[in-house]
Order: structure tokens, then sequence, then C-alpha cells
């Protein structure tokens, strides 16, 4: 088979991943948020993890900002099995009553009604998440179509109870219990 875009998201979605939201928050102080599912730890010691972006979006640009006073902080916020909204929600759309995808309406701020707190670094941290990885860039790589981020983490935060995972697998959600 020829390993076109086609064939090679068809393969990868044979790959189930847990799944995150990226944040991070622009110069003017306003918080942003992606959905991500390319995640992955690095090192132990020292601490870091990586997560790849997609060129054109707007989460890479805050954190090559180098004019922000939060250049190069984000956290990963690896989500539980409950927070499938979430995903759906920084991917950029949400599940309607009638079960079809929408677009988020860009003048409504992803944030709004959701229960946050920040971490030491100022950057939002979502309520709910497994765990929450405050962290600020070690290196940018170019990976094609992607940057892969590489992030030292300085604070992380888990949950006190212990929900499943959210899982994506061929399209669709899932969820992991032990």
């Amino acid at each position: 088979m020829e390993p076109n875009s086609k064939n090679f998201r068809a393969a990868m979605g044979r790959f189930a991943s847990g799944v995150t939201v990226v944040t991070s928050r622009a110069h003017d102080g306003r918080d942003h948020g992606m959905t991500a599912s390319a995640f992955s730890s690095v090192s132990l010691d020292p601490p870091l993890i990586l997560v790849c972006i997609k060129n054109e979006n707007h989460t890479l640009e805050i954190l090559e900002d180098e004019t922000s006073l939060y250049h190069h902080k984000f956290a990963v916020n690896i989500l539980a099995r409950k927070q499938e909204t979430l995903s759906n929600r920084f991917a950029g759309g949400y599940i309607d009553d009638n079960g079809s995808w929408q677009r988020w309406p860009e003048d409504k701020d992803k944030f709004e009604d959701l229960s946050i707190k920040r971490g030491s670094s100022g950057i939002v941290l979502l309520d709910g998440a497994l765990a929450s990885l405050d962290c600020t860039v070690e290196h940018i790589y170019d990976g094609g179509d992607h940057k892969i981020i590489v992030g030292r983490i300085h604070d992380i935060i888990l949950s006190e109870e212990t929900p499943n995972a959210l899982l994506y697998f061929s399209g669709k959600y899932g969820d992991f219990k032990i």
C-alpha cells in the first residue's frame, strides 16, 4: 500500500492514543487550547514530554511569540473519559443534540463555563483532568506539517480520583478500565 496521506491517516487511526488538551496564554492574556493526541513522555530525568502541533495552529504561534510574557509556557491536560466534550470543544467543535458535528463559534470563548485553575506559570489547568503538566518549551523541531514541541515539566497536578482515561481509536472515543 502506498504511504500517501489517506493510507497513513488510516494506519495511525488504528493506534489507540490518550487525549490531551494543550493550553497556552497569548500576549494579550487570552487563554487558548487545542486537542492533541500526538503526545508522549520523552525523559524522566529531566522530566520531558513532547506534543506535536500543526504548523498553522494558533497555539504554536503563541508558543513561538517572543513578545509575550507567557512565551514558551504551556500545559498538557490528560483527559478523563468524562471529558469527551472538552476534547471536541478544543478540537474546534461540539456534538449537537442530533448527534451532528458543529463548528465552535469563533466569537465564543472555549474556556467559558469551564472549571479551571492556573498553574504556577499562569497557564490554565483543566479541572477533572487525570493529570496536568505545567511546562516550558525546551526545544521546537520541524516535523513536516507539524512542529515537535519538547517541554520541560515544572509542576504536576494529579487527579484525586482515578477515573477512566479518554482514548481515541479509529475516529471514535472510548476508554480504558483496569
